[in-house]
């Protein structure tokens, strides 16, 4: 399958890209520095930002799905996922195809209600505008009209694939943690699937 992946350099975008390729998919990975992802068969690196709409609208042309792993690096005040998803949707629109898994977060949306009093209380003090970020970018998501999934991990951890999570709506973290190996091992295998198309999931372990 040919696949955008956007994000690619982040801690999911690059395992998703791994996996992607290692699963024999053909990946155009957007970055804004060329020099960040080493060249690869089947991996075309796409430089661009994120914010130019010609930029996007090239690298999701003629793909037959893209997947948005945008992200910030540190706590600051950002809308980046929202703008970037935004973007995307509109490109996909004017000539991309209609397949786009996003990541999320547990917590957001509807999956508020299944996190710990602790965990609101830390998603509300010290993660407030990202999960503000996330509950616009899903908000863009869900009115896009296209053939979406989100996908909400419960805390990102960078460890080995497992293969062996809990995935479905609304879901009670057992821990709060989930390896991004295993995040990028539901979203590959839902391209595939497509058993999750209009849906939002957690996971977690």
């Amino acid at each position: 399958m040919k696949v955008t992946i956007f994000g690619a350099t982040g801690g999911t975008g690059a395992e998703l890209v791994k996996q992607a390729l290692e699963g024999g998919h053909t990946v155009a990975a957007f970055v804004r520095n060329p020099g960040t992802l080493a060249e690869q068969d089947r991996l075309q690196i796409v430089t661009g930002d994120i914010h130019n709409p010609a930029d996007v609208e090239q690298a999701v042309q003629g793909q037959e799905a893209v997947i948005c792993a945008l992200g910030a690096r540190d706590l600051k005040k950002t809308m980046i996922r929202t703008e970037g998803t935004r973007s995307i949707i509109s490109a996909m629109k004017k000539g991309g195809g209609r397949r786009l898994i996003v990541v999320s977060a547990m917590g957001v949306g509807e999956s508020w209600d299944s996190l710990s009093l602790v965990n609101k209380a830390f998603f509300a003090i010290l993660l407030k505008s990202t999960r503000e970020d996330h509950e616009a970018q899903e908000a863009a998501v869900k009115a896009s009209g296209l053939d979406w999934t989100i996908i909400r991990p419960s805390g990102l951890v960078n460890t080995p694939r497992t293969g062996v999570y809990n995935v479905g709506e609304n879901i009670r973290a057992k821990t709060s943690q989930i390896p991004r190996a295993d995040v990028a091992d539901l979203i590959l295998n839902e391209l595939e699937k497509r058993a999750l198309i209009g849906k939002a999931v957690t996971i977690t372990n």
